[in-house]
């Protein structure tokens, strides 16, 4: 009966500390998931970071254009987005509306995934095309690879640098950037 009651105390034991281990887990992956983008906001990360090199690409854009990376000019807005990302579609006003203050043909929108046709697809197709140029493209397309993007919504600001593109800025304030420049009260913050 001793052994039964030692083997008891044992498997409690046991049990208590892996509960203690996935608590102290649990609350280490919340705290690095905090500092991290909100749901409905644009990463800091999950592309190429300031100060990175993008890839050289080459591809068309949805009205049949074609988009190259040297045809980036400093202070060129690339967001990526993707139909199956929620915060994406939550965060589209606000992307059109930041987009609408960029210079001419200064602001690219790739849509990475989804099919045509598909409403989601449509939807992020139809509302970026007036105020950029729209590339339709994989998960792993040639501006989805060149950006290193893996992390959706993403937004960057891109600075040519001679003969390569240089990421410049990368999250939120980029948006924000576009939208306080179109206000004619705002001061227009200087490039880094």
């Amino acid at each position: 009966m001793s052994y039964l009651i030692a083997a008891v105390v044992l498997v409690g034991a046991l049990c208590l500390l892996d509960l203690l281990l996935t608590v102290g887990l649990v609350r280490r992956l919340r705290a690095r998931d905090s500092t991290r983008a909100p749901a409905t906001g644009f990463a800091d990360e999950g592309m190429l970071p300031p100060g990175g090199v993008v890839g050289d690409f080459e591809t068309r854009t949805v009205d049949g254009g074609l988009l190259r990376g040297r045809d980036l000019g400093t202070g060129s807005v690339v967001v990526f987005l993707s139909p199956g990302c929620p915060p994406c579609h939550a965060q589209l006003p606000r992307v059109v509306a930041a987009l609408a203050s960029a210079p001419a043909s200064g602001a690219v929108a790739v849509v990475a995934g989804g099919t045509a046709g598909d409403p989601d697809t449509e939807e992020l197709l139809t509302e970026l095309g007036p105020v950029a140029r729209v590339v339709h493209e994989g998960m792993a397309g040639p501006v989805t690879a060149a950006f290193a993007a893996r992390a959706f919504p993403v937004v960057c600001r891109v600075r040519a640098a001679g003969d390569v593109r240089v990421v410049e800025a990368v999250g939120d304030s980029v948006l924000s950037a576009l939208t306080d420049s179109s206000t004619p009260s705002a001061p227009v913050p200087a490039p880094r």
